[in-house]
């Protein structure tokens, strides 16, 4: 039988993922490093990626390599296909292969409406999301279609879905990497590839902390009592998502767009925290 229809086999998520290679953009902070963290826990080299800041990423480096696995980092713009066809190429000389490619990078422009968005600033926000996850994948195919296995998870967000207003770009630039994910997921079908939209929603991130801030709120544990389950989504819920459905235990789920929200009301993300500073009295 051919590799690729055997049956899943459970194994022990500290080994789930051992023998894979993780290539992580925007791996060191945030959600990133949560992704890059739970790979290693589950067994996987790791390749972080980062724009500006070496010191972080190197730092998540060490904490993977901490437990045991390997990891290197690497400076690449994802909107720059050659930057990424280099970073690629030393992964594939450094770790081996890519078998796990999760395209995570990304950069928000707030407050711009379709009638006064800035044309440079709209762009920017779709080659760094659009573009960059183009690019990434492009620069691994090559590779990946001569192994056994390989999973692509492209990071989107609840916002393709909610489109809340003033964030015009962003939720374009999400609702095509949904796009992306399902087509991309027919196309590699054949060649045991294995792809699948995550889309968190509003995360406990630094990225997040300033929405927190424009409502009254100085921490997001004053935020928790409003959302569903009690809590605010944790960085940590979508990098376990995304370990298991690289695993074996996830081998059999391609071409979906799953909501990392406990089943959050569809309101747009600023509503929501409107709506919850006026329940709250802040």
């Amino acid at each position: 039988m051919d590799d690729r229809r055997k049956d899943p086999v459970m194994t022990d998520s500290g080994r789930s993922l051992e023998g894979r290679v993780a290539l992580v953009t925007g791996g060191s902070r945030g959600i990133g490093k949560a992704i890059s963290m739970a790979m290693a826990e589950a067994g996987a080299d790791v390749m972080v990626n980062f724009v500006s800041n070496e010191s972080t990423a190197e730092a998540t480096a060490e904490e993977i390599r901490a437990l045991g696995r390997k990891a290197l980092t690497r400076q690449a713009d994802v909107a720059d296909l050659e930057a990424v066809k280099a970073m690629v190429g030393a992964a594939v000389e450094g770790l081996g292969k890519v078998d796990i490619l999760v395209c995570n990078a990304g950069i928000i422009r707030r407050d711009s409406h379709i009638h006064e968005a800035d044309l440079e600033e709209f762009r920017e926000v779709i080659e760094n999301h659009v573009i960059g996850a183009f690019n990434c994948v492009q620069a691994v195919l090559p590779n990946m279609r001569e192994l056994t296995r390989g999973d692509i998870h492209l990071i989107g967000s609840t916002n393709a879905k909610m489109l809340p207003m003033g964030l015009t770009s962003y939720n374009v630039a999400k609702a095509g990497i949904e796009v992306m994910g399902r087509v991309l997921s027919k196309e590699e079908q054949g060649h045991g590839i294995r792809v699948n939209v995550i889309a968190p929603t509003t995360t406990e991130t630094d990225m997040a902390t300033g929405l927190l801030k424009r409502y009254g709120f100085s921490s997001f544990r004053e935020v928790d009592p409003y959302l569903p389950l009690g809590r605010i989504a944790q960085p940590r819920d979508t990098g376990n998502l995304c370990a298991f459905l690289a695993s074996e235990a996830g081998g059999h789920i391609s071409g979906q767009v799953i909501y990392v929200d406990a089943s959050q009301d569809r309101k747009p993300t600023q509503e929501f925290f409107s709506s919850a500073s006026q329940r709250s009295g802040i």
